[in-house]
């Protein structure tokens, strides 16, 4: 059997990759990087990974923009102490859904571009915000047609949470390719 992902003992491997794509680790605002110009929201995940139907919308639009693997960090932690962590970090490549799920992913995670092109930031309320490039988020809408329904179905169960403010407020949680986000 082949090892398709492989851990990283140095966090300063994956340390540049990330601050191309996003600004912090919260999962509950927009953490991308100011030139970041397309992004949502996926919902539910399962739990502290993406679903199957997620993930392979996910690897189909690395194809499309010509990518084949990817990093992934456990991000929770004490503002980007991660960063300095010594474990919680992966290298995946061309990775099956099983073996991802393989991962014990116990805290919140992000999955990101080597080539800082693309990131989801998983939270453990069972969402995931989405950013990248326009061709790859037109790629991942692509790959999966109910992209509007996520954002449909996470607005409705944060309704009337007293905490939802940071969904309600932000237009660039459009889940739209085709209107840049605001803000």
């Amino acid at each position: 059997m082949t090892v398709s992902i492989y851990a990283i003992q140095e966090a300063a491997a994956v340390v540049p990759s990330w601050r191309r794509v996003f600004t912090d680790n919260d999962p509950f605002g927009w953490p991308f990087a100011s030139w970041v110009s397309a992004g949502g929201v996926v919902y539910p995940t399962d739990g502290l990974h993406l679903t199957r139907t997620q993930y392979e919308a996910l690897t189909s639009a690395l194809g499309t923009i010509g990518e084949t693997g990817f990093f992934i960090s456990a991000v929770e932690s004490d503002g980007l102490e991660f960063q300095r962590r010594p474990w919680g970090h992966w290298w995946s490549e061309q990775a099956s859904y099983e073996e991802y799920c393989a991962l014990d992913l116990t805290l919140e995670n992000a999955l990101y571009s080597r080539h800082g092109r693309w990131g989801v930031l998983i939270s453990h309320e069972m969402h995931a915000v989405v950013g990248g490039t326009i061709e790859f988020v037109r790629a991942l809408t692509e790959s999966r047609t109910d992209w509007l329904e996520d954002l449909r179905m996470l607005n409705k169960e944060w309704s009337g949470n007293p905490k939802a403010e940071w969904l309600q407020s932000r237009p660039k949680f459009a889940n739209r390719v085709d209107r840049p986000r605001i803000g």
